[in-house]
């Protein structure tokens, strides 16, 4: 698999995109690596891995603290602009669930944020083991579902093998066509070039019929180079992307994908 855009590639760039998807339904991608479903009031972002650099110093390596996370200054134009009825953390919304001040003080501010009428759901990852126990120390009201299917969508981590019953789920409604699985995870990025020395690597969404993979809205997050290695969980190895729409600052990026066998 590769994708690859050089300076004569044909893109389309702008700050947000509606897609119309294989279930008949229309989403919003908006460079800001958020993800937005009109219908369902639904705003969505995936892997924001809080407390990275204090996690990181914990195992010995010397991370900088000077920055503060961006997480929330990022987050708040967002829920500003959309006003969503739920915003919807698609995994691994810590980096690691420990007890330090900074990291409650991080979750504390998310919930903060949140306008009047919104609610925050969050289906955990990987890295959100014991998330739930710490969350209750602090005192914040959070939801937690593994999986949430609402309207023609299933929205989950990514982690684990493709939901076929989801006891957890909530907000059903019979859909037009199949179930899209919308996930994180991945941290999906293309290179993009000027076809002759110069490149960069960012992050990016990808469509497939049956699956949309959302970039990781960490600024900690590398980034996993599209076709350039397996992808770590099932659901994306089983989808056959056609398109990524790439994050390139202010503005997103069409690209057709191509596979190579």
């Amino acid at each position: 698999m590769s994708a690859t855009a050089s300076s004569n590639a044909h893109v389309e760039s702008r700050q947000v995109a509606r897609v119309r998807l294989a279930n008949g339904s229309d989403v919003i991608l908006d460079a800001r690596r958020a993800l937005v479903l009109p219908a369902e009031g639904i705003l969505a972002v995936a892997d924001l891995h809080l407390g990275y650099a204090w996690v990181q110093r914990r195992r010995g390596a010397l991370m900088p603290l000077s920055a503060p996370d961006s997480t929330g200054s990022r987050l708040a134009p967002l829920l500003a602009e959309y006003r969503p009825r739920q915003l919807v953390i698609l995994g691994d919304l810590v980096h690691q669930a420990i007890a330090v001040p900074a990291l409650s003080e991080e979750l504390s501010s998310l919930v903060k944020l949140l306008p009047a009428g919104t609610e925050l759901v969050i289906c955990p990852g990987n890295h959100d083991r014991d998330l739930a126990r710490l969350l209750e120390s602090l005192g914040l009201p959070l939801r937690l579902v593994s999986v949430l299917k609402v309207g023609g969508y299933r929205l989950h981590h990514g982690d684990r093998p493709k939901p076929i019953e989801a006891a957890e789920a909530a907000d059903f409604s019979l859909a037009s066509g199949p179930l899209i699985d919308v996930i994180g995870h991945e941290h999906p990025a293309v290179r993009l070039g000027d076809g002759v020395a110069t490149s960069a690597k960012v992050p990016c969404f990808l469509l497939a019929d049956s699956t949309l993979v959302m970039p990781a809205f960490s600024d900690w997050a590398a980034g996993c180079e599209f076709g350039r290695g397996p992808f770590l969980g099932e659901v994306a190895r089983d989808a056959r992307f056609h398109s990524a729409y790439a994050c390139l600052g202010p503005r997103l990026l069409r690209l057709p994908l191509s596979r190579r066998e």
